[in-house]
């Protein structure tokens, strides 16, 4: 019962200061499947022994955990085939972000992706800007895109012209949380790249310092993309960051896990993001799937992104 209570309660407190609660919270759908097998266990047990009026007892436990399981799993939201997304409309933007692990995933691979989707903008958390700079460049050339980043952050993105020239800005960022892509063009959105550090088992302290600095980041006219090492209920429990809300949780959507790839996606931890803050708007999100032997343990994410409607 006190586990059970524990699972439930657990996505309100989002968990950011204890590493236990932390995990939980991330990977909550895995642990109610624990729960869930936990408790068919004692069920066994219990009647085995014949203890009629306890078995009924955690027989109903088991039911409530069952379901606590199975809702937001039927609740997954399906994948968006990117091909199909319509990319017609003034100021329509394509977001492409895979943390590919440097290069565990072959380059040809990720070409073919992003031929696949067609992006405005790409981010890679985690593949070093200088090797971008070789590996990517012909990409970038084709695509006529800026390839953007520096020393301190392991996160590359790569931001087509035609929404004008990008500046690096690293002020104030804390050494490998990522940086900031500051438009020329008014009308383009301010850029925060992320691929924060992950908590240890011991403390989310230097994870924490990283969210509040991206929170900060979030401003009018700023979509924050990229790897957070957190759930959205993990970074806040009400899905925001700073003035940024979680383009899943906008669109009402549950989207499969982005990490780890050895994981279904139904019981994974969706920690690669796109936040969008006053004056954008989410118009679709999904982790791609299909991708899982490519050599990163992370599923890429597509978003299309929109100009919100100003009254």
């Amino acid at each position: 019962m006190l586990l059970l209570l524990v699972g439930v309660l657990a996505p309100h407190t989002g968990g950011g200061k204890l590493p236990v609660l932390y995990l939980l919270v991330a990977f909550h759908s895995l642990f109610m499947v624990g729960v869930t097998a936990f408790t068919l266990l004692a069920v066994i047990v219990v009647a085995a022994l014949r203890w009629r009026w306890v078995t009924i007892v955690i027989a109903l436990i088991a039911l409530v955990a069952s379901v606590s399981v199975m809702v937001p799993s039927l609740n997954r939201s399906p994948r968006v085939e990117p091909a199909r997304v319509a990319s017609s409309g003034a100021g329509t933007l394509r977001v492409l972000e895979w943390n590919t692990g440097e290069q565990d995933v072959d380059t040809t691979v990720l070409q073919t992706l992003i031929k696949q989707t067609d992006p405005n903008i790409i981010v890679l958390p985690e593949y070093f800007t200088q090797l971008a700079k070789g590996t990517l460049a012909d990409v970038a050339k084709q695509r006529d895109m800026q390839i953007l980043g520096w020393n301190g952050s392991s996160a590359t993105a790569l931001i087509s012209r035609s929404l004008g020239n990008y500046r690096v800005d690293h002020s104030g960022t804390p050494p490998w949380a990522g940086f900031v892509a500051v438009p020329a063009n008014p009308q383009s959105p301010r850029l925060v790249i992320t691929h924060l550090q992950r908590p240890s088992l011991t403390s989310t302290s230097l994870w924490r310092e990283h969210v509040e600095w991206a929170a900060a980041q979030c401003q009018q006219g700023t979509i924050a993309v990229g790897d957070f090492n957190a759930t959205a209920p993990n970074i806040n429990p009400s899905t925001k960051l700073g003035k940024c809300s979680d383009s899943a949780a906008a669109l009402g959507e549950s989207p499969q896990g982005t990490w780890p790839t050895a994981l279904p996606g139904s019981l994974g931890a969706t920690i690669d993001h796109v936040f969008v803050g006053p004056g954008w708007k989410a118009a679709a999100f999904s982790v791609l799937d299909g991708l899982d032997e490519a050599g990163s343990d992370h599923r890429p994410t597509f978003a299309v992104v929109t100009p919100a409607r100003r009254t």
